[in-house]
């Protein structure tokens, strides 16, 4: 009887202990814009980092696309709804417009990440005027993919161009060949997210977007005008489709494009539904090698002191270099520190998934901006100087003189 009341004390005071273990834990409510491959990794990573901190809880909730849950997040801010941290689209937009640097001031405090060993361009895209207000994580740049197939087949070396000259010269060539050989609905090239390529396109030959404060588009510049030039010539030259990029990703799994210009965070479902061979290389240059950066931040919003530092937490565990390796390992995007890409498990993911290399190495060659307000309205703006462009509805130098135009008028309402 004695036995059996001792151990009904225990039981019960081991019952009694469990409401007060759980309420010890600090929740933070976390929303990520993340879906698909890289969400279920995302969440694997969350569920880890649960399982294994005693003092911290992520309830980590799936937002949608990046629109969508930039749409939450505008109304959160609103209604004074928002979680204490997330992985969103243009997060400075949403933290440091508002006066919201908490990751500014986690990151120099005493638990502060060593910056140095992060890309700065990494720094810069996480910027809003001249500060941090949100922390590199699922980034991803343009790459080339290429088939390999199509190339041998037409007489040519399997390489990637290296220059525009050497894109259009086997563009020209592979078209012909699909010509003589009546090889249908075929094209040499095609952009997938057309913007972003552009862009690059406009930086690569010596272009700029934007003036030093973000205040007026430069996109009618000679040397911009010139790269929107070149863009057209494809088109006429018929060795890209007009209007139809939406659909460029497909084109390249069914075997219909030899080159695709494609987000290197597409390398893992690309490469695993190809029939033929296929590579990657750099984006090719012109007057200079530049590539864009795309992606969401990881960031915080104001909350609970302690809620704050459970948040701050998770974040720099999420930016460890084991985890950024496992992320970039995963999914695709790029590794965010330079020790990640130095790594031994990345050195052999190259020589596993050799397709991952060319964008993880043209990381020197990134060119960013800082957020800005205007930034969704200039991107915006420049899928519709494509379509006018392509089209032949403006000029290039009169579809740049109109975004230029547009665009100073949207900065002007705003500021």
């Amino acid at each position: 009887m004695k036995r059996l009341l001792v151990l009904s004390l225990v039981v019960i005071l081991f019952l009694s202990a469990i409401p007060t273990a759980f309420a010890s834990k600090v929740t933070v409510p976390f929303w990520y814009a993340v879906g698909g491959n890289a969400g279920r990794v995302f969440q694997e990573m969350v569920d880890e980092f649960n399982a294994t901190n005693p003092r911290v809880f992520v309830d980590a909730v799936y937002t949608g696309n990046y629109g969508d849950t930039a749409q939450k997040v505008t109304a959160s801010i609103a209604a004074n709804t928002l979680p204490a941290g997330g992985l969103i689209p243009a997060a400075p937009l949403f933290t440091g417009r508002n006066g919201n640097y908490l990751i500014d001031e986690y990151l120099h405090g005493p638990q502060g990440l060593d910056m140095d060993d992060f890309y700065d361009e990494f720094w810069n895209y996480n910027r809003y005027q001249g500060r941090i207000a949100s922390l590199p994580f699922n980034n991803s740049t343009p790459v080339l993919f290429y088939n390999k197939d199509i190339l041998k087949e037409a007489g040519l070396e399997p390489v990637a161009p290296e220059t525009w000259d050497e894109l259009v010269a086997m563009s020209i060539h592979l078209r012909d060949w699909a010509q003589q050989n009546r090889v249908r609905n075929f094209f040499p090239i095609n952009m997938r997210n057309q913007d972003w390529m552009l862009k690059g396109f406009i930086l690569q030959n010596g272009g700029e977007l934007m003036n030093e404060d973000y205040s007026a588009a430069l996109i009618n510049e000679p040397a911009a005008v010139e790269a929107l030039e070149f863009w057209v010539s494809l088109i006429d030259q018929n060795l890209m489709p007009a209007g139809v990029h939406d659909r460029a990703r497909e084109q390249f799994i069914a075997g219909n494009l030899a080159f695709l210009f494609d987000s290197t965070a597409g390398v893992g479902s690309i490469s695993q539904t190809v029939e033929f061979e296929m590579a990657t290389a750099m984006l090719p240059g012109h007057k200079r090698r530049a590539v864009t950066l795309g992606g969401a931040g990881l960031t915080m919003f104001p909350s609970k002191p302690e809620v704050q530092d459970a948040t701050w937490e998770f974040l720099t565990w999420l930016l460890s270099p084991e985890n950024v390796v496992r992320w970039s390992s995963a999914t695709g995007y790029v590794p965010v520190r330079k020790s990640a890409l130095e790594s031994e498990e990345i050195q052999n993911l190259f020589q596993e998934q050799p397709y991952y290399k060319a964008a993880f190495e043209q990381l020197e060659h990134v060119v960013s901006m800082e957020q800005f307000w205007e930034l969704g309205a200039l991107d915006e703006a420049i899928v519709n100087l494509i379509s006018n462009i392509e089209y032949k509805a403006l000029t290039p130098q009169q579809a740049a003189d109109k975004l230029v135009k547009e665009l100073a008028e949207e900065i002007k309402r705003n500021r």
